[in-house]
């Protein structure tokens, strides 16, 4: 009974972690549009990770010894400026500013979370991960929203702030049930993971450290440096941790080609609308896999990458030369989102659970495997702007 009242937990906290993030990106265009600045749609999209891999290096090598409900709490203040900012934004820097709040708490509560997760059985990380998955959904059925109900007559920059704001506004009263997901959803374990049970008394004396929400962190671990610590997990995680960047890097170029996969003229018609329907597609596979933990578990993670890698190369292709009939695109994109999520999910479900993972190091290699997935990210933007700005600007 416990392991399903905690899944839920989690379930709330990955729902609702990433909630802010994904309708930003999904209102991005709203955003600019509403301070009369179209073209300016990336800046959103950067404002949203700018400082993800900052607050992800701060939890793994600054805040390990910071109590987990400290972070928690601090997070969620995170949201609400964040949501409240953008909400209330009185021009485009502004909003710009508060979306990099609200952008940095979705990567600070993920590796918050996850090492959390370490004191767990390791199979409730699909909890996590369907919670992440449901949040995609929900930003991407909030772009499909935005794109049906503003019309093109008079008026349109007022009508997109108000929408914007009460958006942002409606969605700040989950931060309380973030709280009390933690709080008083999740049941902590008396004596955390079953290596525990078998672990000498002075691992079980750490172990029953980081339960009470403190870890030493300090120059020396057993004879050990903490530089060689880090050096050591790194080494540890690498595989998992690249082909995490890689996937990432793979996915998010294949999403942006979305945008011009079809003639100009087969976009902004109907409703939904073709390139909001194909991310809400995405986003529905990223939730099915992300969700079936349960079911399968894939151990060859790198056999998902190398899919991704040709799905990216197959819609990079079709940018150019649209072989691709349109009625097979939402099913391509579900498939895309399908290996993202299931890379994700895996991947971490062996980072909680593999033996090779010492249990005293698994929030640190965590932390660090995560901080891939913010390099893929920004590696992957990075891609899909030099495409399009060169081989593909005129396609």
């Amino acid at each position: 009974m416990s392991n399903v009242r905690n899944w839920v937990g989690f379930f709330l906290l990955g729902a609702i972690n990433n909630l802010p993030y994904v309708i930003i990106n999904s209102a991005s265009k709203t955003i600019a549009q509403s301070f009369g600045v179209q073209n300016f749609v990336g800046l959103v999209f950067g404002a949203n990770v700018s400082l993800a891999a900052f607050v992800r290096v701060l939890n793994a090598f600054v805040l390990l010894k910071t109590p987990y409900w400290t972070r928690i709490f601090a997070n969620g203040i995170l949201m609400l400026l964040g949501l409240f900012g953008v909400a209330y934004a009185f021009n485009f820097p502004f909003a710009l500013a508060c979306i990099v709040v609200a952008g940095s708490s979705a990567a600070f509560g993920e590796n918050v979370t996850l090492g959390y997760l370490s004191l767990f059985p390791s199979k409730l990380v699909n909890g996590w991960s369907s919670g992440t998955g449901m949040a995609g959904l929900l930003g991407a059925g909030l772009y499909i929203i935005f794109g049906c109900s503003v019309g093109t007559g008079g008026g349109k920059a007022e009508q997109l702030k108000f929408l914007n704001k009460m958006a942002f506004l409606l969605t700040t009263p989950v931060v309380l049930i973030y709280w009390v997901s933690y709080a008083k959803i999740i049941q902590r374990p008396k004596q955390p993971r079953q290596q525990a049970e078998t672990a000498p008394a002075e691992d079980a004396e750490e172990r029953k450290a980081l339960l009470d929400n403190s870890i030493n962190t300090g120059q020396e671990i057993l004879g050990e440096t903490y530089k060689g610590r880090v050096w050591r997990c790194l080494k540890l995680v690498l595989w998992l941790a690249v082909n995490l960047g890689l996937v990432y890097l793979f996915e998010y170029v294949a999403r942006a080609c979305a945008a011009k996969v079809r003639p100009r003229d087969e976009y902004n018609i109907g409703c939904p609308e073709l390139y909001s329907a194909l991310q809400f597609c995405y986003q529905a596979g990223v939730f099915a896999s992300r969700s079936s933990l349960q079911i399968v578990q894939i151990r060859r993670v790198e056999i998902l990458t190398l899919l991704q890698g040709i799905n990216m190369v197959v819609w990079v292709m079709d940018v150019h030369y649209k072989f691709l009939p349109v009625w097979i695109l939402p099913a391509y994109m579900i498939f895309v989102g399908l290996m993202g999520g299931a890379s994700y999910v895996n991947i971490f479900y062996l980072l909680l659970k593999d033996a090779q993972f010492p249990d005293e190091d698994r929030e640190l290699c965590i932390n660090i495997t995560a901080l891939f997935s913010t390099i893929g990210i920004a590696t992957g933007c990075g891609v899909e702007t030099a495409l399009f700005t060169t081989v593909l600007s005129k396609d």
